[in-house]
């Protein structure tokens, strides 16, 4: 009966009618959503870092973005954080030409229909991280499961999870754009700009995301730095460095381009694609791996903390 009940709601418009209220409710228990956001942020972050969080004095990086998620409420975070809001915010600030182009946005999982799209194009959620799709050759692609997939995304409450402040009603949609290809028909790497009162402190480089994922972190200089920041599976780094990234030829118009995005806040991730010669905007994101990522050495974790001044009163 449980099996048949869940291919209704994933497969038919009575089913999902019927049952998304149960289905959000029941993800919004598993979530901890009846907890308060200071419980929720305290219980993680302890099991992630191993000691209480200081609410009265943060001062490591990961201490202070928990800290804004209570505390900072800045209406212009929810336009950026919002995939499909934001690109009208960065149109208005640094022009369309770095947007990737939009096949469409979809408010339902029906509305992504196949046959209305190109062979390739890549379909994200806007209300939540790591719900992307990426379809290279849609005639390959089962597009029933892949509605499924998103009908299960479109109901998730990705603020319940992690208590980030910008996603707290955030109507969900489907984002579809055009699939961005290197020279050797690969998904470009992604850089992102890790920047503090407007500057870039730290560019980090996910690499090989296809196969071997792994992150680098560069300066301005393109020196690769003496550290990871990243998710931990037991005593070992969930993407440790990898291979060299060459220096972007573009680098200085990219960091012109996450400063002006990033000067709005007093910390910013600014994603961005570097293909074809060109600059593409991927998004903003304010508290980098949900601030549940460790730092390894962790006094890096302090020395990023300083950068960032705390918006008070």
């Amino acid at each position: 009966m449980r099996a048949w009940l869940k291919k209704q709601y994933l497969e038919t418009g009575w089913g999902r009618g019927l049952f998304s209220p149960f289905v959000q409710a029941r993800d919004w228990l598993q979530r901890g959503g009846w907890r308060s956001d200071r419980s929720v942020v305290e219980r993680q972050f302890r099991k992630t870092f191993g000691y209480p969080l200081d609410w009265k004095n943060p001062r490591t990086l990961n201490e202070k973005l928990n800290w804004m998620k209570l505390h900072v409420r800045d209406p212009l975070q929810k336009i950026a954080a919002d995939k499909y809001a934001v690109r009208a915010h960065v149109a208005a600030k640094i022009g369309e030409q770095y947007l990737i182009p939009l096949i469409r946005k979809c408010d339902r999982a029906e509305e992504i229909r196949f046959a209305e799209l190109p062979a390739a194009f890549v379909l994200k959620t806007n209300h939540g991280s790591g719900q992307n799709w990426i379809v290279r050759n849609k005639a390959r692609e089962d597009e029933r499961k892949v509605v499924r997939q998103f009908r299960e995304w479109l109901a998730t409450n990705h603020y319940a999870a992690s208590r980030e402040w910008p996603y707290k009603g955030m109507k969900p949609a489907i984002v579809v754009e055009e699939l961005l290809l290197d020279e050797q028909g690969q998904i470009p790497s992604d850089f992102k700009f890790h920047c503090f009162g407007g500057k870039v402190a730290t560019i980090q480089v996910d690499l090989d995301r296809e196969t071997a994922h792994r992150r680098n972190f560069y300066d301005l200089d393109w020196q690769l730095q003496p550290f990871v920041w990243t998710e931990w599976v037991g005593d070992k780094p969930a993407w440790p460095n990898g291979r060299a990234v060459e220096r972007p030829a573009a680098l200085a118009e990219m960091v012109r381009v996450a400063e002006t995005l990033a000067a709005d806040f007093p910390y910013a991730r600014i994603d961005l694609f570097y293909c074809g010669g060109k600059v593409y905007f991927g998004e903003i994101t304010f508290y980098h791996g949900g601030a549940f990522e460790r730092f390894d050495p962790p006094e890096f974790d302090r020395f990023f903390g300083d950068k960032l001044a705390l918006p008070r009163g």
